[in-house]
């Protein structure tokens, strides 16, 4: 080869890889919780699925009522409205609950109509979504053996490229807003977050076996800054 055509060889290998789309390289495991826990502060709302499979977590000290699942809106700071599932000795029963601030509803188990009770005395998703309390501080603080497992997608969302990480969580502070159904033991957590924004689509939570039977916990998240509109019962739309 003369050395003219290897120059000219040379320049249109090089103006070939000026052309090519540079990898973006992957941040460290803890900057993407870091970035991931901001991005969820900054959210004026969301859509969230809460399901629990596995062994049973109550929701009564008398264990008669057993949590399946919520599904509802989160409304920054402190405002959500669900539907959750009750399952209760041959009954499988959904309850409304909505919460403003320090008020919280829910609906009667025999006649749906709603009812106001005291903070804290009910299961409250707002208290796990709390900019300050909930699950985005615990995310930076409680988290630890924080590992990256790669790129994948999930079944529910085909085509979309997510990371997966896993690592262990520390369950007393999750215990306390979760209204003492998950935790408070350390806790296996997988995450599935979009490299592009750091929205969190995934959370899920296995704690240790009992009885042989371990409980996990799914938390789904979509709408992104969705603001829904959350009243008080009495104003709501029927």
């Amino acid at each position: 080869m003369s050395l003219r055509l290897a120059a000219w060889v040379l320049l249109l290998t090089a103006a070939l890889s000026a052309c090519r789309p540079q990898a973006t390289p992957t941040p460290p495991v803890e900057q993407i919780v870091t970035l991931t826990a901001a991005r969820m502060t900054s959210l004026s709302g969301f859509h969230f699925v809460i399901e629990r499979s596995g062994a049973p977590a109550y929701l009564d000290y008398e264990q008669t009522l057993a949590f399946r699942r919520a599904e509802g809106d989160f409304v920054a700071p402190d405002r959500a409205r669900a539907t959750v599932r009750v399952i209760a000795p041959g009954l499988v029963l959904d309850v409304g609950i909505l919460s403003l601030g320090e008020r919280y509803w829910q609906t009667n188990l025999l006649n749906g109509a709603w009812e106001e009770f005291p903070p804290g005395v009910g299961f409250n998703p707002a208290t796990l979504f709390d900019p300050q309390n909930g699950l985005q501080p615990l995310m930076q603080s409680d988290l630890v053996d924080l590992q990256l497992d790669g790129i994948e997608e999930l079944d529910d969302l085909p085509g979309q490229k997510l990371y997966a990480l896993h690592g262990q969580l520390a369950g007393e502070r999750l215990f306390q807003m979760s209204y003492e159904m998950i935790g408070p033991e350390t806790i296996e957590v997988h995450l599935w977050v979009d490299p592009k924004t750091y929205d969190l689509y995934r959370v899920r939570l296995t704690e240790p076996a009992l009885d042989n039977e371990a409980t996990v916990w799914q938390m789904d998240f979509w709408n992104f800054g969705k603001v829904t509109e959350i009243v008080p019962p009495a104003l709501a739309t029927p």
